[in-house]
């Protein structure tokens, strides 16, 4: 629930980045109203919002023992099937994820007032799977590329990462999309990752009015 651009603005500029523009505190509100500086900040931020505690879950989860055994089965148990022993036998850290969308988007120290989920998706995608933030990153930057629309590019990429994730269930495959054998593949993660993309869709129905008006801002940056 961390609001990054939101207390970044007050701190160093005296506003409240959803006092202008889209009305949001997203990196792209903060790059349009402070440049490219303070928005990659913002961005890295909520990039870190997802990653830290994730990967923080998963260690702890993994490697602290509770009567001679981890709390949760590794992914090569998840992957052969032999959960027996655990406490919990799901890759619950994935609720994480999903729970860092929430607070961005409805921020508890914000007035649940926050961003539209963009950087969260494709932090999960990125930070989790080579081969789902591939997929993502292309969807994204193919679609900017052509379109310029970085509202539709989010979409575009975030709804091809969660196919990807839904590839991450096939047996065999599955062993070499993560990196290593850390998070586990699956239907958790596939699930997380369409969720995250719904909302992220609605939180850019505004976006969607103005696309379909013709009248979304497009970037000059990108030629």
């Amino acid at each position: 629930s961390i609001p990054s651009g939101v207390w970044i603005g007050r701190l160093i500029f005296k506003q409240d980045p959803r006092d202008f523009g889209s009305r949001n505190s997203g990196g792209t509100n903060a790059s349009r109203l402070w440049g490219f500086k303070y928005g990659f900040f913002v961005y890295l931020s909520d990039f870190l919002k997802v990653a830290i505690p994730l990967w923080s879950v998963w260690a702890f989860l993994t490697f602290v023992n509770i009567h001679g055994a981890p709390l949760i089965p590794t992914t090569a148990e998840l992957l052969s099937g032999d959960t027996a022993g655990h406490i919990c036998q799901w890759p619950v850290y994935w609720l994480v994820s999903f729970g860092a969308v929430l607070g961005h988007c409805y921020p508890l120290y914000a007035q649940f007032q926050g961003g539209k989920a963009a950087s969260i998706v494709f932090s999960t995608a990125i930070f989790t799977s080579w081969f789902v933030g591939i997929i993502s990153a292309f969807g994204f930057f193919v679609s900017l590329k052509i379109k310029k629309y970085i509202s539709l590019s989010s979409m575009i990429g975030s709804t091809l990462g969660s196919i990807a994730a839904w590839l991450t269930c096939i047996p065999r495959f599955n062993r070499y999309v993560m990196y290593g054998q850390t998070l586990a593949p699956g239907y958790v993660f596939a699930i997380v990752m369409t969720l995250s993309t719904i909302l992220l869709i609605f939180r850019h129905r505004t976006n969607i009015t103005r696309l379909k008006s013709k009248t979304e801002r497009k970037i000059t940056f990108l030629k």
